[in-house]
């Protein structure tokens, strides 16, 4: 009896440690960022949206910026992170559609079914998407190295509900 009870114990503190591990397991190449301090400042927002459990950049600065666009008449939350490099990953999120011209972007397959779109640029490569009413767009700025297409892919997939 004594046996099975230890045996019992030890797949359930197995199990709990697997189950810890899939929800913090950030992939290789892949950083966290100060992702309480988003939620924070996106308490205010009129819309709710998804963020990326991981971010590309190891980030060292992170700002945040709440505005409106008036073209669109749409609230926006901008999530901008800097590393010690100089490079600049910037997450856009607004309640609504962007019009954007998308023949100057690829069409992408994201995960559940969503398309995205992707532009590869000298100084730049963004990567958008709409989701539930919500456009998101993730825009990486290199001092010098760019990022894959898979990267900001990885990223996008990433996103969930706080």
């Amino acid at each position: 009896m004594k046996f099975f009870q230890h045996v019992i114990t030890t797949i359930m503190i197995l199990l709990f440690l697997i189950g810890c591990n899939a929800q913090s397991a950030i992939p290789e190449g892949f950083y966290s960022y100060e992702k309480d301090k988003v939620e924070k400042a996106m308490e205010n927002l009129d819309f709710s949206a998804e963020l990326p459990s991981y971010v590309p950049i190891a980030a060292e600065i992170l700002v945040t910026d709440r505005f409106y666009l008036e073209e669109l008449d749409n609230e926006a939350f901008d999530i901008t992170m800097f590393t010690q490099n100089n490079d600049i990953f910037t997450i856009q999120l607004i309640n609504g559609e962007l019009y954007q011209d998308k023949s100057d972007f690829e069409t992408i397959s994201l995960m559940d079914s969503l398309e995205g779109y992707y532009q590869d640029q000298p100084y730049s490569q963004t990567l958008h998407w709409e989701k539930e009413g919500v456009t998101y767009q993730i825009i990486y700025r290199p001092s010098e190295e760019s990022l894959s297409e898979k990267e900001l892919v990885k990223v996008a997939e990433s996103f969930k509900s706080s």
